[in-house]
């Protein structure tokens, strides 16, 4: 049982004036300077060798704050490094780690900490506290960025970095423009946001600012476990079939002959809750009332290339899920992972086998759908570049700055003075998932027709 799963929805950046900071599950408070005995933030390679080449095309996956969750962050983001290495074994796979995680974690994944000093002007010791301006100095070093993960604690304004007190805990969407030029367009470069509520607002402006696909929830996330049957859960007890048991390999979401052991990390993904956020940044009488279950992608930029379709698909073959997918993948087996990515499944085993049916038909027929178990008539509608199609979101303001524990979506045209409660329309014809489903196709399509499908 993982007790830090529930722990996870409740996020909390906290954004002074002129500056983010940010915590999660509780304030932090400041911590005593490194003792002799404490370890430097960690940066590492997914090889044997632990030297970075700041030219050569990589795939850089940062593990956050982890505040409470021990190292579910850490193996989510392994489990998505070792399919990347899998895919792409000419490509370099650079991991960021912050305090929360120590060499001796890294040492079971099969990573290796980079003792050199590759980042010119940032030294590895500036990265001991991994803040938002550091981090960028030493991204805008990499020449051929093909991809950027994010896992761990964040919110609605940003990515959480670091637990402790201090200024640049979070990385600030606005903060990003300057990597725009990092990245290797002929990859099909992406972000992703795996957190809590990502997709509010940070995605989309730094999808802007970066004119790439960024992807980000709607919701808080959850942590998913590889079971028996060979399918992934909830990793609470209670929400899976109590018959099943925690997979010892993974057998499902590698390519043959690839069968890692779980004990490696490579069993366990994020993924959003299929339910409105309720945490700490939410009006504790109604929550955000309105979401979505899964990491929507924003692409707010002109992309007559559909860049943004292609590296939705290029994404979907990092997701660890219940078969493996690249560039030659199947309408077939793409749709069967698509199930997955957007049906949660649970105790109930008939409950994912009636969202996929549905889903599916949905698609065929264009009909409105919306794959959340619960708020079913309160589905976001999103297009590429917002989900303030239909609701608002709103978080009461002291000089300017969020505060916790009031934020709601509300439908458009609600006034200031009218409570979150009174402002809840029913989205009678939700087609944002429908949207996004064909997307992910028409991206995987584009990929398989390419000349050099790789």
């Amino acid at each position: 049982m993982h007790p830090a799963l529930r722990l996870f929805a409740s996020c909390v950046v906290t954004l002074g004036l002129g500056a983010a900071t940010a915590a999660c599950s509780a304030d932090a408070t400041d911590t005593d300077p490194l003792t002799a005995d404490s370890e430097d933030e960690l940066v590492a390679t997914f090889d044997r060798v632990g030297a970075i080449d700041l030219t050569k095309p990589s795939r850089v996956l940062l593990v956050g704050d982890s505040d409470k969750l021990g190292n579910l962050p850490l193996f989510a983001a392994m489990g998505r490094a070792r399919r990347y290495a899998q895919l792409y074994p000419g490509e370099q796979i650079v991991l960021f780690v912050t305090q929360d995680v120590k060499e001796a974690d890294l040492a079971t994944t099969g990573s290796t900490v980079v003792k050199d000093e590759p980042f010119g002007n940032v030294a590895l010791s500036d990265l001991r506290r991994l803040s938002g301006p550091k981090l960028i100095a030493a991204l805008d070093r990499f020449r051929k960025i093909a991809s950027l993960d994010f896992f761990g604690h964040s919110s609605p304004f940003g990515s959480l970095l670091e637990g402790t007190a201090g200024e640049g805990r979070t990385l600030d969407p606005n903060g990003v423009a300057i990597l725009a030029d990092n990245f290797d367009r002929t990859r099909d470069p992406y972000v992703t946001l795996n957190g809590c509520n990502g997709g509010v607002q940070a995605a989309a402006i730094m999808s802007k600012a970066l004119k790439l696909p960024v992807s980000g929830a709607l919701t808080g996330s959850n942590f998913q476990d590889l079971m028996s049957d060979g399918h992934f859960y909830i990793g609470d007890d209670g929400f899976f079939p109590p018959t099943l048991t925690r997979a010892t390999k993974n057998d499902k979401s590698y390519a043959a002959p690839s069968t890692p052991g779980c004990w490696r990390g490579t069993c366990i993904r994020m993924k959003p809750q299929d339910a409105p956020y309720r945490g700490v940044w939410a009006n504790p009488d109604t929550g955000f009332q309105y979401t979505l279950s899964f990491y929507k992608f924003f692409c707010d930029y002109d992309d007559r290339a559909q860049s943004c379709e292609r590296g939705m698909a290029r994404s979907l073959h990092g997701f660890l899920s219940d078969r493996a997918l690249e560039a030659r993948s199947s309408d077939e087996d793409t749709k069967a992972v698509l199930a997955d990515w957007f049906c949660t499944r649970s105790a109930d085993p008939t409950w994912f086998d009636k969202c996929k049916t549905d889903l599916e038909a949905a698609v065929r027929d264009d009909k409105p759908f919306t794959s959340q178990r619960t708020a079913r008539d309160y589905a976001l509608e999103c297009d590429k570049k917002t989900c303030s199609l239909g609701a608002d979101f709103r978080c009461t303001t002291v000089d300017g700055v969020p505060q916790k524990k009031t934020c709601a979506y509300v439908k458009k045209g609600c006034t200031a003075e009218q409570k979150p409660e009174a402002c809840r329309a029913a989205n009678t014809a939700p087609k944002t998932t429908v949207n996004e489903y064909r997307a992910y196709l028409t991206g995987q399509r584009l990929l398989r027709e390419s000349p050099v499908a790789r």
